[in-house]
């Protein structure tokens, strides 16, 4: 049990359907939260179906933020939308002011029951050495491809409690996260919490732009809301940049992504140069090393990436990515050593689905290769 301040409430995605996908947790919920809302809407679209309702809109760094509190017609908690820089839905959280008993909503109870919970939080630390001992909550994780749907439930015996639930596309739910106590509902906050409103400025740290920009960044080059938009990627990445980010491992990171970002956009030399500033800050990452061998590969560089692809899997032997490229180099330079490289991979890859339509490729390849 972790003695934290609970205030890590982190992001999610829509209230997912009752899923068959062995490789996805259990998400089924009798719960809404968003109603005909969905993540990634266009804000115009979200305001529309608020029709007699009030909110209030405040900045949330380069975004926005609409909060929705308690009205005489929804009394039971407030909601906290937030919106990217391209006014599109990105995260929601659902403050319970005084708990939601769960016990109208058995689907959602099971969901909980087979899920294995993420963390335990001592609500208010300042309790522990007092005679009636602090109250802990527990927080469950749950989701899709694309988000992550968290609850925060208060587990009082036979009567679970939620406190807050959230959801978040994927590359936003860590950002979220970092609002901390201010999404409990009041009675549960610890003694030293800052009542009022949440506040998009009140908990950021110093490098919340760059973070910002670099989750939109994400979400834009692996088509979080659907579609790869490199474009914006580019110009998201390069912004989380500028803006800065305390963690070394990060910053080399974001000039890894905007590489990718920019080898989607056919910018091949600024992608080299990207990838090899990344490189130079984690001169040991298979991933990096890889990729940057790719581009060189698209650039008629076959025996520096051939070399770099080799570097890789000598730090990370089972790196499919790394065998098929590879594979790939050598085809006109050591057919057999292609070949091998190939059946490699294919063999570390079988079974999984996304690699399916590469799978088939790769065995056409094989046989053109042996001349079958």
């Amino acid at each position: 049990m972790c003695i934290l301040w609970l205030g890590l409430l982190t992001a999610c995605g829509p209230t997912p359907a009752p899923r068959l996908d062995p490789m996805l947790p259990p998400s089924a919920s009798d719960l809404e939260l968003l109603g005909a809302t969905r993540l990634c809407d266009a804000e115009d679209t979200v305001v529309k179906s608020w029709q007699g309702l009030r909110y209030e809109q405040v900045p949330w760094g380069s975004g926005e933020q609409l909060q929705r509190s308690a009205q005489s017609g929804q009394p039971d908690h407030d909601r906290f939308y937030f919106f990217n820089d391209e006014q599109r839905l990105v995260g929601a959280v659902f403050r319970y002011n005084q708990g939601l008993s769960l016990k109208p909503y058995p689907v959602l109870r099971q969901t909980l029951s087979e899920l294995r919970p993420s963390s335990t939080f001592y609500i208010d630390p300042t309790q522990l050495l007092s005679q009636e001992g602090a109250r802990s909550a527990v927080l469950y994780r749950t989701g899709d491809y694309t988000s992550t749907t968290q609850y925060l439930v208060l587990e009082t015996e036979g009567d679970p409690t939620l406190l807050v639930a959230s959801l978040a596309i994927d590359p936003y739910e860590q950002l979220l996260s970092s609002y901390h106590e201010t999404f409990l509902p009041e009675l549960n906050r610890s003694r030293s919490a800052t009542p009022g409103e949440p506040s998009p400025e009140a908990d950021q740290s110093d490098d919340f732009l760059g973070l910002q920009q670099f989750a939109r960044g994400e979400a834009a080059l692996f088509g979080s809301c659907g579609t790869a938009q490199p474009a914006i990627a580019v110009e998201a990445y390069r912004r989380s940049i500028q803006h800065g980010l305390k963690d070394e491992a990060r910053i080399a990171e974001a000039h890894h992504r905007l590489g990718l970002a920019l080898r989607d956009q056919s910018q091949l030399a600024d992608a080299q140069r990207e990838l090899e500033q990344a490189l130079s800050l984690r001169p040991n990452s298979p991933v990096i090393i890889s990729n940057l061998g790719r581009v060189l590969a698209e650039q008629q560089q076959a025996s520096r990436a051939i070399e770099l692809f080799k570097r890789a899997l000598v730090l990370a032997p089972n790196y499919p990515e790394a065998r098929f490229h590879l594979a790939q180099s050598l085809e006109q330079i050591d057919t057999r050593r292609a070949i091998e490289e190939y059946e490699t991979y294919v063999a570390l890859v079988q079974g999984i689905p996304r690699e399916a339509k590469r799978i088939r490729f790769v065995l056409e390849r094989v046989k053109r290769l042996k001349g079958e």
